[in-house]
């Protein structure tokens, strides 16, 4: 920078005005050049040692940014103040609409629509202002005048090209208000001339949308902060917002499969504008053609206008699920096919461009895409780079089988899915924000569930309408596990050996202790399993091969063992557990613990609060009615499971002694009072009684038969053989008499079928049954013996 001196007339800029435009106008008011001017101002070399002609780039880094010499040299000889000449310059947008690079001092023209040179223009304006330029016009966001509800117009009428695009000249007067764009006639040079005020511009309607989308971009420039529409809960920055805007627009611009869908968004001329093909390139200074729409700013106001107006109508959805929402909608072809992809990343786009992105994509991913993606959330997002520890360390919080109050509140009360919804929903738990598969989180949990379970169970849950709740449940629960300590180390846990939990002297032990019936082995082995899954938070199926419950039967008389607990028997238990603990190095940690279910108590979830279960109503059912845990379930509204958690931590005191012989723990003690082993055995085995028949014997009902079958262990040959069991002669006599084998099957105790079965099987007298079960009186057999 050369000695500034003062001009001898000083003309203030105008409000808004471009810094080229202004020394234009004090060059034309002076009658000379602007390169006179400009080293009068100290930012050119003066006389011979002034380049001739000057280099183009010096005089739009000018434009751009201003140092602090050029800005007091400005002042000092020209009268503006130091920050009404940084004003005039691109640098005024820096960070709000546009990204200067202050070291080459010049326009990222890859950013956010960032314009390099080149300017649009309102011809009402220049006429009113005395063909004065505005700085904003040089934005790529700007596309209509406020003031005169005009389309701002891109470039001059008769030479084709934009204004400003090429630099002006330092070597002679200019005009301004007129083109100087080089004519096509190259030798003499000249300029075009034309006067921008006489050029025609399209009128907008005063409440259009091109006029709302233009009002909204310059009141964010002026805040510099975006918080209307998706951003009310989210503000951003206004470049935060520039850059979703363009994203949009490129994938608007590109991605559109019919132009017709935009129609709503501008007038019909600017769409007949927009479609328009570019003139051919002229010169190589000229703009060159957009390969890839949206990527730079566009040459087209009505382009810039169009794309625009349809992003801010995304983007002034409510949430980011309207905005994805209305996304799909106008770029899914009539097939439902989305043309966007997960991987896709744009540059300087907001974390809520990015929820857009992933909000418009949910309802074509499964559902363990969906916890990957936080899609249930009012701001997806992709995993980040620390996810894979996030979640290691969310495995160690977290037990194979979900907690029971959890699992009761995220599992559906028909219990159709109780058998392998516990398992899964701590595998989805791990891959809420996870890079991981289902696969790969069921291993870290050591879950004995199949690979096509995840989408399997994801997709039974959303066809019932279960899923979205379930997936708000469980990124809330990722979120406080990923916030707080969790008092228990389940990876520790599942590795601990619990073969010797609660032997058997021990059991019989504490139940003598309060006065319990220990009963058989099968009731040692469910209060085995019960602790087991309670310590390990892992499924009983995988307990040592002792007490697992390795049968369909087995697992279903488990999980009615709770009717069989009282508040002194779990306490004796969890006693026991404390101790067991103890002896594996656990001395720190609590039996059991849960996270809060108050997180989520605004949620619609499919289960239930096992807090809104009434333990008194559940005791009475259990004791006084002698319910199963399913028939209590059923006659509370609630799940299966529920009634047994509920059981679990309060267990229901024994039934008086009035009730005692519904209770079912006393009905077997009954029934084995009344069967010895060894008459047992001759009912069972040598006289080859029915279950029924032995029960109304005992007076007992057949499930306490069953129990007295498992407990003695025995055992009888199959039907083909029951024959053997009967005289036969006194058979055949019998049925001689006329006797009808309703009756013998109730003398002897054998089935009706089997009756049936030996009459055919040896030909004996009788009656035979037809089709319908009845036995006609023509069909009677008198078959010599």
């Amino acid at each position: 920078m050369t000695h500034a001196r003062t001009l001898p007339i000083r003309l203030a800029p105008q409000p808004g005005e471009a810094l080229d435009s202004w020394w234009e106008a004090i060059a034309h008011r002076l009658g000379t050049t602007t390169g006179d001017v400009l080293a009068s101002m100290g930012l050119l070399p003066r006389g011979p040692s002034r380049p001739a002609p000057v280099d183009s780039g010096i005089l739009r880094r000018l434009v751009t940014l201003l140092d602090a010499d050029q800005a007091a040299a400005i002042s000092w000889s020209a009268g503006p103040t130091e920050a009404q000449a940084h004003a005039m310059t691109l640098a005024r947008y820096d960070q709000r609409a546009l990204v200067v690079d202050a070291q080459r001092r010049r326009v990222e023209a890859r950013h956010v629509w960032g314009r390099a040179r080149g300017s649009r223009y309102c011809p009402a304006c220049l006429a009113a202002s005395g063909g004065r330029w505005r700085l904003s016009w040089r934005l790529g966001w700007s596309f209509a005048c406020l003031d005169h509800r005009l389309l701002l117009v891109d470039a001059c009428p008769r030479c084709s090209r934009m204004p400003r695009h090429f630099p002006a000249t330092t070597r002679h007067p200019l005009t301004p208000g007129r083109c100087r764009s080089p004519s096509e006639n190259d030798a003499p040079p000249t300029r075009c001339g034309q006067p921008f005020e006489e050029v025609p511009a399209l009128p907008l309607a005063g409440r259009g949308p091109v006029i709302a989308a233009q009002e909204l971009i310059e009141k964010t420039i002026s805040f510099g902060q975006a918080d209307s529409g998706v951003y009310q809960d989210h503000p951003q920055p206004s470049l935060a917002l520039f850059g979703d805007l363009r994203a949009l627009a490129g994938i608007l611009l590109r991605r559109v499969p019919d132009t017709g869908r935009l129609a709503g968004f501008v007038p019909p001329e600017i769409l007949a504008l927009h479609q328009q093909p570019l003139p051919e390139k002229r010169r190589s200074f000229d703009p060159v053609e957009e390969t890839r729409p949206g990527r730079l700013a566009p040459r087209r106001a009505a382009t810039a206008a169009l794309a625009a107006s349809a992003a801010l109508h995304i983007l002034q959805q409510s949430d980011v699920h309207a905005a994805g929402a209305a996304l799909r909608h106008l770029i899914s072809d009539t097939g439902g096919s989305i043309p966007l992809k997960v991987g896709l990343r744009w540059a300087h786009t907001s974390p809520v461009f990015d929820a857009i992105h992933l909000a418009t994509l949910a309802p074509r991913l499964g559902g363990p895409d969906q916890l990957r993606y936080r899609t249930a959330h009012q701001l997806p997002r992709k995993p980040g780079r620390s996810a894979a520890t996030r979640v290691a360390e969310r495995a160690r919080k977290t037990p194979t089988q979900l907690w029971p109050a959890w699992s009761a509140r995220l599992s559906p009360l028909d219990g159709a899915l109780s058998r392998t919804i516990r398992p899964a929903l701590s595998c989805y738990l791990l891959l809420v924000g996870g890079t991981g598969d289902f696969t790969t989180t069921a291993r870290l949990l050591n879950a004995p569930v199949e690979d096509r379970l995840g989408a399997h169970m994801t997709f039974r849950l959303t066809k019932r309408g279960h899923f979205h709740g379930i997936s708000l449940g469980l990124l809330a629960l990722a979120d406080y596990l990923d916030q707080e300590e969790s008092p228990i180390d389940y990876t520790r846990r599942r590795t601990v050996d619990y073969r010797d939990l609660l032997p058997l002297d021990t059991w019989t032990q504490l139940c003598q202790n309060i006065d319990f019936e220990a009963g058989g082995v099968r009731r040692h082995q469910f209060a085995r399993a019960m602790l087991f899954e309670r310590l390990s938070g892992l499924p009983a199926t995988l307990a040592p091969a002792a007490y697992a419950p390795s049968t369909t039967e087995l697992r279903t008389m488990l999980r009615t063992f709770e009717t069989d607990l009282t508040p002194a028997l779990m306490s004796q238990l969890e006693a026991h557990a404390a101790e067991f603990l103890t002896r594996q190095g656990i001395r720190d940690e609590p039996l059991s613990w849960q996270p809060p279910t108050d997180i989520v108590r605004d949620l619609t979830l499919p289960g239930c609060d096992l807090g809104d279960i009434d333990p008194g109503m559940l005791h009475r059912l259990i004791r006084d009615e002698g319910l199963t845990t399913a028939q209590a379930a059923r006659r509370l509204g609630v799940s299966h499971d529920a009634v047994r958690f509920v059981l679990q931590e309060q267990p229901a005191p024994p039934a008086e002694a009035k009730s005692a012989k519904w209770e079912r723990g006393a009905t077997v003690r009954r029934a084995r009072a009344a069967l010895p082993r060894e008459k047992f055995a001759r009912f069972y085995l040598d006289e080859y009684r029915s279950l029924k028949w032995i029960a109304e014997h005992a007076g007992v009902n057949v499930d306490a038969i069953k129990v007295l079958v498992r407990s003695y262990g025995m055992r009888r040959d199959g039907k083909a053989t029951r024959w053997r069991q009967i005289d036969l002669d006194w058979l055949r006599d019998q049925r001689a008499a006329g006797r009808t084998c309703r009756e013998l099957a109730e003398e002897t105790g054998f089935s009706l079928g089997m009756i049936s079965y030996l009459g055919r099987r040896h030909d004996l007298p009788g009656r035979r049954p037809g089709k319908n079960g009845s036995i006609p009186e023509s069909q009677t057999i008198n078959t010599p013996l």
